[in-house]
């Protein structure tokens, strides 16, 4: 059985949120699609980035460690190295212009399975790309962008795993990824949807040292499940293959499940339903603070102690 359809959400550990939400909102051109808080700390906000609908494979999600001791991302072995985004062809020289006009760091990066590659680094130091695409995807274009610059949405994630042999078995054995290209040291991978939500790229890093999570770093990849009830059959299969995962989380708009793949990349599960529109009608997405059903009764106090944020 084929259980993972694309990529759901990427989640970053950003370090200024109002950086953050105007770089995501008015440089990217990205809908926040939920204004929330981390479902396991009352007093960080979480941030959800997307298209206009929010669908599965254009959500990036950021938490924000603000004056938090945390250690800065360290790139190697065990660690998740880019996210890229799909942008039509043609486009990389508007978007390096409109990148170092806001004062990021670009660079040209070699060309990628006959694919052209613009690296930067977020307003957290998230190592992120866009990768000019033929992409099926069409959302409406946002903010100052038309249709020939759009983000449609996610392109890849780069994983360097501490075992890669372990990590393709892991995700082509038993979750049924298709080796869609081999370039190098690099090796696509897709799922059901065929990479119309996103591909999986693993990079070989023998030769890197052994990274670690931290401060502008990756936390996770998401990968989207059709239903509740076939993440209750994942688990279940997962867990007779010996793999650790945490119980089904209510994550109010989708169902999670956790765990670290065999070379040491957290991942996550999540489900489609009941969406974002169960507090939201769609052209009110992220308009208004939305708790998790944990902290929906202590609203008055969080939005006393969240720090401030300009979503103009």
């Amino acid at each position: 059985m084929t259980w993972v359809r694309g990529l759901h959400h990427i989640t970053g550990a950003a370090t200024d949120g109002q950086k953050d939400h105007d770089f995501y909102t008015k440089v990217l051109g990205l809908r926040r699609v939920k204004k929330t808080i981390n479902h396991e700390t009352a007093d960080q906000w979480h941030l959800f980035y997307g298209d206009y609908d929010g669908n599965a494979g254009t959500i990036m999600t950021n938490f924000f460690f603000e004056n938090v001791p945390l250690p800065p991302w360290k790139r190697g072995r065990g660690t998740i190295s880019d996210v890229a985004f799909s942008v039509p062809r043609g486009s990389l020289d508007f978007w390096q212009r409109r990148l170092e006009a806001h004062g990021l760091s670009c660079e040209r990066r070699d060309e990628r399975f006959g694919e052209q590659v613009l690296g930067y680094v977020d307003p957290s130091g998230i190592p992120s790309e866009l990768i000019e695409h033929d992409d099926e995807r069409d959302p409406p274009a946002l903010g100052d962008l038309d249709d020939t610059h759009k983000v449609r949405g996610f392109h890849s994630t780069t994983i360097i795993s501490r075992i890669p042999e372990l990590t393709l078995q892991f995700f082509t054995g038993l979750l049924q990824a298709e080796v869609v290209g081999t370039e190098g040291r690099r090796t696509r991978l897709a799922f059901a949807d065929q990479g119309r939500s996103g591909y999986l790229d693993l990079l070989d890093g023998a030769d890197l040292p052994w990274g670690h999570w931290g401060l502008g770093g990756i936390h996770h990849v998401a990968f989207t499940v059709e239903s509740k009830e076939q993440m209750e059959m994942l688990w279940r299969v997962l867990s007779g293959a010996g793999a650790i995962l945490t119980d089904l989380r209510d994550r109010k708009w989708f169902h999670s499940m956790y765990m670290t793949e065999p070379g040491g990349i957290n991942i996550e599960f999540s489900n489609l339903d009941p969406g974002w529109t169960v507090d939201e009608p769609l052209e009110e997405l992220g308009s208004t603070l939305a708790l998790p059903k944990q902290w929906a009764d202590q609203r008055a106090e969080i939005e006393a102690k969240l720090p401030t944020l300009r979503f103009d």
